[in-house]
């Protein structure tokens, strides 16, 4: 009995979700070796994890710290009260003519040696700043397949969210202040600009999953405007990145390198003389 032919319509569905599935396969393998269009996403989500790593350890840094001053100060109070009772103690008790181990000289050095710790660990507990601030890092944007609406977009912002985490740490060390100013404006800019990049994953999952309806029609046009949307938010992120491009070409108000390099040449310079005169001799 010969098989049934099947529908040329629904073997043109079978291609097409077979051919997105190797499509997803590949876009899986790039982002994942940071190559092809999601380089830049995964890029982001190492500094992000970078970010997010160097935030816990200054917090447990300050934290360790705070500790450690608070048990001195405990430590060197206990210490002094205790030392100091026994010294009187022993003094109190030698003047009577008993005398106990331990003679009295001894107990209050170290009831001294007790009280300049606590007071040294109170002065540095309170000279300690507050705890660095826990802010609120934002993660990188969702992966959009290839070929969705808004993924090149998604791609642009990855990257130009990149190039402000590494510019940051050199406008530190040329401009004090300048990076966490940059840092701080694509913390208030990213939080929105993420929240797009979500919408547009939302809207072209609704249109792989119910292609040819209304829905996906409607998501379609949707994505379109947010598209836009992100595509404008991009453009301002280049606008910050061109000011923090003119911030790092602007002379340094420190010592030029001439400053620093030209005594150790003339240095230099007098010291081959000098042996070239002592060869002479």
């Amino acid at each position: 009995m010969p098989k049934p032919r099947r529908d040329p319509a629904e073997i043109a569905a079978l291609v097409e979700q077979r051919v997105e599935q190797g499509l997803d396969l590949v876009d899986s393998f790039l982002f994942a070796t940071g190559r092809g269009s999601h380089k830049s996403g995964r890029a982001l989500a190492n500094e992000h994890r970078k970010a997010v790593a160097q935030q816990e350890r200054e917090q447990r840094a300050h934290a360790a710290r705070r500790s450690s001053l608070r048990s001195q100060e405990v430590g060197g109070a206990i210490v002094t009260g205790v030392a100091g009772s026994v010294g009187v103690i022993d003094a109190i008790t030698t003047a009577a003519g008993g005398g106990i181990a331990g003679p009295a000289p001894l107990w209050f050095v170290a009831a001294g040696i007790g009280l300049i710790v606590a007071v040294r660990g109170r002065r540095r507990l309170r000279r300690m700043g507050p705890a660095p601030e826990a802010v609120a890092l934002v993660a990188p944007p969702p992966r959009l397949r290839r070929g969705a609406i808004g993924a090149a977009e998604v791609a642009r912002f990855s990257s130009v969210r990149v190039q402000i985490m590494t510019m940051a740490p050199s406008l530190d060390r040329l401009h004090p202040g300048a990076g966490d100013e940059l840092r701080r404006a694509d913390l208030e800019a990213a939080g929105p600009l993420t929240s797009l990049c979500e919408r547009l994953a939302v809207l072209d999952d609704l249109q792989r999953e119910l292609p040819g309806t209304t829905a996906a029609a409607t998501a379609a046009t949707s994505a379109g405007e947010v598209r836009d949307r992100l595509a404008a938010g991009c453009a301002t992120y280049d606008d910050l990145l061109s000011a923090a491009a003119e911030l790092l070409a602007a002379p340094d108000l420190g010592r030029r390198t001439s400053d620093v390099l030209d005594p150790a040449v003339t240095a230099m310079l007098a010291y081959a003389h000098g042996l070239r005169r002592a060869s002479d001799l």
